[in-house]
């Protein structure tokens, strides 16, 4: 069984240790989609209007751009052309869909075996000029907490594809498997939620699956809260997760997935 971390203070990650991460989370993802049955991939996800396919596909077009930018650049012009009502990484992902939602469930397991170690090496090797390029350039309506490729890359490509991890989970009944990798990336949407954060220092222990202790905001804590890994991973990035009371601290908390 793996412990439950406990850091004071949420740290980041060095650049090697998170494409490790996302080394990690990629094979994880990859174990998920081999427990599917037939009937698994056509069942709604928090995703909403997306299936458990749609989510695959999607995932699978986030490491093929990876792979490969051109198609990022190719997806973000077909998208303002077809999709001009949506904001640019709503009207992208429609895109992604388009051109792999068609796949068969092993073509998309295909797909994500091909592109996806090849992004890995790019997150690897990428030179840091490439590193800095701002990321409201593609996704203006979206900013990030840090609006570069280098934190896409490094934090949040990880913690996209663990979140539809977890929604493939929880919309076909499966096991969501944690290992040492889950807590880096729980760590870096409570330090983001850290960087953001504007009201009273709280306490926060987070229990279950990749669980932890942390102090949000500056100086000694004045409330604790205390709730589920995954239900509060949920509930920061806007889907039905904990419950939390009205008054709570975390009720409006919000982090980017």
């Amino acid at each position: 069984m793996i412990a439950m971390a406990i850091d004071t203070r949420p740290q980041g990650l060095s650049r090697r240790r998170a494409a490790d991460v996302a080394a990690a989370e990629l094979r994880a993802f990859g174990a998920a989609l081999t427990a599917l049955d037939d009937a698994d991939w056509v069942r709604a996800t928090d995703c909403k209007g997306w299936t458990v396919k749609d989510v695959t596909a999607h995932v699978c077009g986030q490491y093929e751009e990876i792979a490969k930018p051109t198609v990022l650049l190719r997806r973000l012009r077909t998208a303002k052309k077809r999709y001009p009502e949506m904001i640019a990484l709503d009207g992208h992902n429609q895109v992604q869909l388009d051109d792999l939602g068609r796949l068969s469930p092993q073509a998309l397991f295909d797909h994500l075996a091909k592109h996806g170690p090849v992004a890995i090496r790019r997150i690897r090797l990428m030179p840091s000029i490439f590193r800095r390029i701002s990321t409201d350039r593609f996704f203006p309506e979206s900013p990030l907490a840090e609006p570069n490729l280098g934190y896409l890359l490094d934090v949040i490509m990880a913690r996209d594809t663990w979140m539809h991890r977890l929604e493939l989970a929880r919309a076909t009944s499966r096991v969501f498997d944690v290992d040492e990798h889950d807590f880096e990336i729980v760590g870096q949407v409570v330090r983001d939620l850290d960087r953001g954060w504007r009201r009273p220092p709280l306490r926060l222990e987070l229990t279950g699956p990749a669980g932890g202790v942390w102090e949000i905001g500056t100086g000694p804590p004045v409330e604790s809260v205390t709730a589920d890994t995954l239900g509060m991973m949920l509930h920061l990035s806007g889907r039905d997760g904990v419950d939390l009371p009205p008054d709570s601290p975390l009720d409006a908390a919000r982090v980017v997935f």
